[in-house]
């Protein structure tokens, strides 16, 4: 029966690939041919030493002198060609793949992570988060009357409105902040290294600059504002990113029936909204 290879090392083995192709494309196409060239022909030269000593025992007179360096010469003029292919289809595949990668992990509309990458992305974060034992924040964000804006400007408005809302979120997260779209109008975010206190400073000044950010469509002015769910994690949790989701949409329900355009937390210790 065949041995399968497990699954943590297929992923070590695609990673190491493209750690690879990423060293080749930094190089250059160039650069990379004339290594491997070399190469060749270093290891063309050593392999005919070699066996030229080990016939030259059975009483073959092969000359040293003239059959290395015409060994090496061989490597020299086959080696370019053949590599400038292979080093070009490698790359050529790295680069297909890269784009297919950043198509699966952005959405395409704001440039934000997708649902999919958001999820992976912060599952990562938590379970780093977890091994140094730091507090994060999870947010889930809404549109508010986001139908409205679409029913009264039509959709391509109510496009350059989540596009617009994406630059603003962006202007206002750290660099470590991970911010992905759920879906439609909803937004997630997941902010390491915080605490309840310092995420609902951030969630204000995120309100703050939404209420700044209008958008001139066409003869028209668009303003919006967005609700949110937000909930803290205890130290050491091992929760997912989708039980933390769960309990900020919990929050997020509240936040819309106290008016919206605001903040509501959901306390992680009594698993209930404590404030709004």
């Amino acid at each position: 029966m065949p041995l399968q290879c497990p699954q943590n090392h297929k992923h070590k083995l695609q990673e190491a690939r493209i750690t690879m192709i990423k060293l080749l494309a930094k190089i250059g196409r160039f650069n990379t041919v004339v290594v491997i060239t070399i190469i060749a022909s270093a290891a063309s030269a050593a392999v005919a030493t070699g066996a030229i000593l080990i016939l030259n025992q059975y009483g073959l007179a092969i000359r040293l002198h003239i059959a290395i360096p015409l060994a090496a010469a061989v490597a020299l003029v086959v080696a370019p060609p053949i590599s400038w292919v292979l080093v070009g289809m490698m790359l050529r595949i790295y680069r297909i793949e890269e784009k297919m990668r950043n198509i699966a992990s952005y959405d395409s509309l704001t440039g934000l992570l997708s649902r999919h990458a958001f999820f992976e992305s912060a599952n990562r974060s938590i379970s780093l988060a977890n091994r140094h034992r730091a507090a994060f924040a999870v947010l889930i964000i809404d549109l508010d009357h986001f139908k409205s804006i679409n029913d009264r400007f039509g959709h391509p408005a109510g496009d350059a409105v989540l596009r617009l809302f994406a630059d603003v979120v962006n202007s206002v997260a750290r660099r470590s902040d991970i911010v992905g779209r759920l879906g439609g109008e909803e937004f997630a975010m997941l902010l390491p290294s915080t605490n309840t206190s310092e995420a609902l400073d951030f969630c204000q000044r995120l309100h703050g600059a939404i209420g700044k950010a209008v958008l001139k469509y066409q003869n028209s002015v668009i303003r919006y504002t967005v609700s949110i769910g937000l909930t803290a994690s205890s130290i050491g949790s091992l929760d997912s990113i989708e039980n933390l989701l769960a309990h900020a949409d919990l929050a997020l329900y509240q936040a819309k029936r106290d008016g919206r355009n605001q903040t509501a937390v959901f306390n992680y210790a009594t698993e209930k909204v404590v404030a709004s």
